[in-house]
């Protein structure tokens, strides 16, 4: 378990790529577990209601699996969906813990909205730097392709889980 997380580190730090994590669906599934869960903790420090974070959670997730899966697809790089989604997910669970580290600091130590305006736009950097990495090894394309799809990625979900909270 050390070295799978050892290898998210170093994914995120660019040291590796999806490419060095088995293509194992038992492997994709605990990291999507472990990433349910621990976005379901930090969805819950934002005190959404219960159907609020199911809702959110589930556009999150079906939204990276569905993009992933597509652009995949259309670059003919398929077979590289499983490794890709573990990679994804997992670097996934280290930004989340990350989020409720920062939450928690500014709970605890009664800080304003400064410091998680300055978290949110730091941490979409990082999400495009490091997934943005993570695409590019996956598709055999430039970073700024990687990039791009990320940034979609994520307004598209955005947008959607907007939607569906609405019809909910």
């Amino acid at each position: 378990m050390l070295r799978l997380l050892q290898t998210f580190v170093d994914i995120a730090l660019w040291r590796k790529g999806p490419q060095d994590l088995p293509a194992s669906t038992v492997l994709a599934s605990m990291v999507l577990f472990m990433y349910v869960a621990i976005e379901f903790i930090g969805v819950q420090m934002f005190d959404l209601s219960l159907r609020a974070a199911v809702v959110f959670i589930g556009v999150d997730v079906l939204m990276i699996s569905g993009w992933l899966w597509l652009v995949l697809a259309f670059f003919g790089r398929r077979q590289r969906f499983v490794q890709t989604i573990t990679a994804t997910l997992g670097v996934g669970v280290m930004i989340l813990i990350l989020d409720i580290t920062v939450r928690a600091l500014q709970i605890g130590l009664g800080l304003g909205n400064d410091l998680a305006s300055n978290w949110l736009l730091l941490r979409f950097l990082i999400i495009a730097l490091v997934m943005g990495r993570i695409f590019m090894h996956a598709l055999d394309r430039g970073l700024m392709t990687g990039m791009a799809l990320t940034v979609a990625i994520i307004y598209s979900t955005e947008a959607v889980a907007q939607i569906m909270l609405g019809a909910v």
